[in-house]
């Protein structure tokens, strides 16, 4: 029903209750018909459900399947090794995201616990989930609304509706009847669960509970992602392509190998051997490793990540949608002009009382008796107060008052004037009234009327005005050139107040027509919740990354252009909700890369911003804090909630949580999310190769006639141990400076792409000529089996330990970077040098590998020959545009 648009009298007649509530009994049977005031609780999966899901992954799949054949062929060694990667893989995802849901935790608080219901004609707390339409309800400042309700009478009633409709200051409230056809934001006669009472008081009727609030409407928007992230896709891609190939190999050598005559068992060996070599078994943990290492990165920077994708999803970021409140500003009204007979500039930001009031540039001094009147009458005609808490200000009460109270204290004003003055009444605002007027009382000025309202309002009611020499005759000049000068500053999105005094004398009437006449125009003030100081730098970041960066708010159209302006988004044309709703998809997708601000949104508008982004081929970053946010975080390629102010409906929707909600380290985020997938692309070339060229080295081979090159349990080896720890290196591998200066990479490219997968033939090329190369020679020269293997196992160890240390950046040259830049890969070398010598020096190990101790002249060759794949590289890295 629209309960907005029916008198308050029709409303409790619909909802059978009456201005004293309901009766417990009535109450009872309500509960059990419309069920308990509370939104489905977010479905967590079990630590049982995070582990498993980590052996859904293609690739582990695969090398599931490889261990089961080794199994069957006796390899069992083989087999538990290859077990024991895909489990440590699987451990380190599963505490990860287990972590994450354990932070998230943390954060859930939404919903008011008890509520203040009047029953049986009396007032009393009971638990908010009892609730049910018809209760009347009584709230009052500072508490969070229970549930939808139409007002029946309040008192100067303002509520923060930022969590639900995006709008960053106080609702003032009313009683009064409105039309039928009005968006949520401008429905001011009644209120929502969720939102919560900045001042005054009220009574309502409950309208709606539950699901059927507009709370409970926007989280049954919120469904599943309707994506696989894309690094899971492409590794998906990634380990179908290999296993096609790697299948089909195997079985093309278990043919040759069966056709010349040797035993079935030996044939189906030198297959398992081959399909051993040709998968990656590294990959999935190097890829689980570095997400990890990126979750725990971005942590330490204040982003929980809830999904171990998300880290790589954030690097391919292309838009970044973002709310205005909280985000890209500070969430906190701030005073930044003044305006007397002159214009005084005040800085600072939000509710820390430090700052400077400037003339020109200059500073001025703060006993100067225009700034003191002003401020002194905002302190005075306000209900509103600060307070430090663990280090940090916040404001209790109004948020507009608070501002006034912070400039007040900024200029020393404000605990004198709140000790030399006690009030003796309050003429409190409302929506008819348009202004506040309080009498105080002081020793030495006997008693002062203080007012703050809209401007013209506050000037209906004076006839003289302060100036440089004094006070003097308010002329109509002077109200239209006032006028002008706050429609300026309206204009330019700062709400304005007018503040005017008069002192009265202790035996003036305390009626309110006397008290606000006849008074003296003391000055303007504009406010707003003015940019992060770190954001407009980050936003550069993005300009120069090639990001661009999205206002999606429901704010209104001027504040939203303004901070837009200052911050430097888009161009200056910005696009309001009801223009939204008369465009169908192909309007707005025609429309969406020339627009980069929006205003007046709402939950669908938001999703329909998102889908047509992502239609024009856009990784789409979203950010938000309210439950109006949930449907579009959750409809973005990567939905990022705010920790600090952020709704746990938006919380459960988003994919990262920031902690300190500021706009900044989500592009400190995509930084580190850029670094990650350089490092995953690197170490996904350096696998590869590697793997290409022992399947290369065993097939051509055995295509030649040779004996098997490489033992199964050889290869194992190099891919386990001498291959994955320098991979454990590269996964770490340090920012590099550059990053954020390159446009993002197209979300469509493939991994690898066809540059890198160019690079990684030449470099595997480069390493089974080298490895097969001294094998054969290794032969030719007399040597029996044993020790050319042992050649081939010593090169294809070295070549992987030099290929390691060139693939740290795949556009840079290595020679240039800081050798010990990256202290894991040194020790990751240093490890895997000690595993190749100790399988070709150690006597136990020899016996396992079938291996025999080479001679210094060997190594040596082996050392040089491995040592040429730096050069290959190099040369590619110069010459192949497709890295970079």
């Amino acid at each position: 029903m629209k309960w907005h648009s029916m008198t308050v009298e029709e409303t409790l007649a619909a909802l059978d209750s009456g201005p004293n509530g309901l009766s417990t009994e009535y109450a009872t049977r309500r509960l059990a018909e419309h069920g308990p005031n509370q939104l489905e609780n977010p479905s967590k999966p079990s630590p049982l459900k995070i582990f498993l899901s980590k052996f859904k992954e293609y690739l582990t799949l695969v090398l599931i399947f490889a261990a089961a054949i080794s199994f069957i062929a006796g390899e069992t060694t083989n087999a538990y090794v290859i077990l024991g990667i895909v489990f440590l893989v699987a451990i380190i995802g599963f505490f990860q995201e287990y972590k994450a849901e354990r932070a998230m935790e943390a954060l859930r608080n939404m919903v008011a616990p008890e509520a203040d219901v009047i029953r049986d004609g009396k007032i009393g707390s009971i638990p908010a989930v009892e609730i049910v339409p018809g209760d009347v309800v009584y709230l009052d400042a500072g508490d969070k609304v229970p549930a939808d309700g139409r007002i029946i009478e309040e008192t100067a009633f303002e509520v923060i509706e930022a969590p639900l409709t995006g709008e960053s200051l106080s609702i003032k409230k009313s009683a009064t009847k409105l039309a039928e056809i009005l968006p949520l934001a401008d429905r001011r006669n009644m209120v929502f669960m969720g939102t919560i009472v900045a001042y005054g008081n009220s009574r309502i009727v409950v309208t709606a509970t539950g699901i059927d609030t507009e709370l409970g409407r926007t989280s049954g928007m919120i469904g599943p992602k309707p994506e696989e992230p894309p690094l899971k896709i492409k590794l998906d891609q990634l380990a179908k392509r290999q296993a096609i190939l790697v299948f089909v190999i195997s079985v093309a050598v278990f043919a040759l190998d069966a056709s010349r005559g040797s035993p079935i068992m030996d044939s189906l060996i030198s297959a398992i051997a081959l399909a051993v070599a040709g998968v990656p078994e590294a990959l999935p943990f190097v890829v689980t490793l570095a997400l990890a290492f990126g979750a725990k990165a971005m942590a330490k920077k204040n982003a929980i990540i809830r999904s171990l994708p998300a880290v790589e999803t954030l690097g391919s970021t292309t838009v970044i949608c973002t709310d205005k409140t909280g985000t890209l500003t500070t969430g906190e009204m701030t005073v930044r002009e003044i305006l007397t007979y002159r214009t005084i500039e005040v800085t600072g930001s939000g509710y820390n009382p430090e700052g400077s009031f400037l003339v020109e540039g200059n500073p001025i001094d703060l006993r100067d008796e225009d700034l003191d009147q002003l401020l002194k009458i905002g302190s005075l005609s306000n209900n509103a107060d600060i307070e430090s808490v663990n280090g940090s200000w916040r404001v209790v009460g109004d948020p507009t008052e608070g501002a006034l109270v912070v400039a007040a204290k900024k200029a020393k004003i404000l605990d004198k004037a709140r000790r030399d003055y006690s009030r003796i009444l309050e003429y409190p605002f409302d929506s008819d009234r348009k202004r506040m007027t309080t009498v105080v009382e002081s020793e030495s000025e006997g008693l002062i009327a203080a007012m703050k309202g809209a401007p013209e309002v506050v000037l209906n009611s004076c006839i003289y005005i302060a100036g440089p020499n004094g006070i003097r005759t308010l002329t109509d000049d002077d109200r239209e050139k006032i006028l002008s000068i706050s429609d300026g500053m309206a204009e330019r999105a700062l709400r304005v107040l007018a503040f005017a005094w008069k002192p009265m004398g202790r035996d003036d009437p305390l009626e309110v027509n006397y008290i606000e006449s006849d008074i003296i125009f003391a000055g303007l003030v504009g406010m707003m919740d003015p940019p992060r100081k770190e954001v407009l730098e980050a936003i550069r970041v993005c300009r120069v990354a090639g990001i661009r960066p999205v206002m999606i708010t429901g704010d209104h159209r001027l504040t939203a252009k303004a901070i837009s302006k200052e911050l430097g988004m888009g161009r200056s044309e910005v696009i309001e909700g009801y223009q939204i709703e008369m465009m169908n998809d192909e309007q707005l997708l025609n429309k969406i890369d020339e627009v980069s601000v929006f205003a007046r949104v709402t939950a669908e508008h938001k999703v329909r911003i998102v889908e047509a982004l992502k239609k024009r081929g856009n990784i789409v970053a979203m950010t938000g804090d309210g439950v109006n946010d949930a449907p579009a975080l959750k409809a973005a390629d990567i939905g990022i909630a705010m920790g600090k102010t952020g709704t746990e409906v938006a919380k459960e929707a988003s994919d990262m949580v920031i902690t300190d909600d500021n706009f900044a380290t989500i592009v400190s985020a995509v930084e580190e999310g850029r670094r990650i997938y350089g490092n995953i692309r690197n170490g996904t070339s350096y696998l590869l190769s590697v793997s290409f060229a022992e399947l290369a080295m065993i097939f051509l081979g055995l295509a030649i006639g040779l004996p098997l090159p490489l033992l199964a349990v050889q290869i194992l080896w190099i891919n386990i141990v001498a291959e994955e720890l320098p991979a454990v290196g590269l996964s770490v591998e340090p920012l590099h400076t550059d990053i954020m200066r390159k446009k993002p990479r197209d979300p469509k490219e493939p991994m690898p792409s066809r540059g890198l997968l160019i690079y990684t033939l030449v470099i595997a090329t480069t390493i089974v000529t080298g490895s097969l190369g001294l094998y054969i020679i290794s032969l030719q020269m007399g040597y029996d089996l044993s020790y050319a293997r042992t050649v081939g196992f010593a090169a294809l160890g070295f070549f992987t330990i030099f290929n390691a240390y060139s693939s740290r950046s795949l556009e840079k040259s290595v020679l240039s970077m800081d050798p010990l830049g990256n202290k894991t890969l040194i020790l990751g070398i240093l490890g895997s040098i000690i595993a190749v010598l100790s399988v070709v020096y150690i006597p136990f190990m020899q016996s396992i590998f079938e291996t025999k101790p080479l001679t210094m002249e060997s190594l040596g060759i082996v050392l040089v020959v491995a040592s040429m794949v730096i050069l290959a590289a190099e040369a590619m890295k110069r010459f192949l545009p497709g890295l970079r």
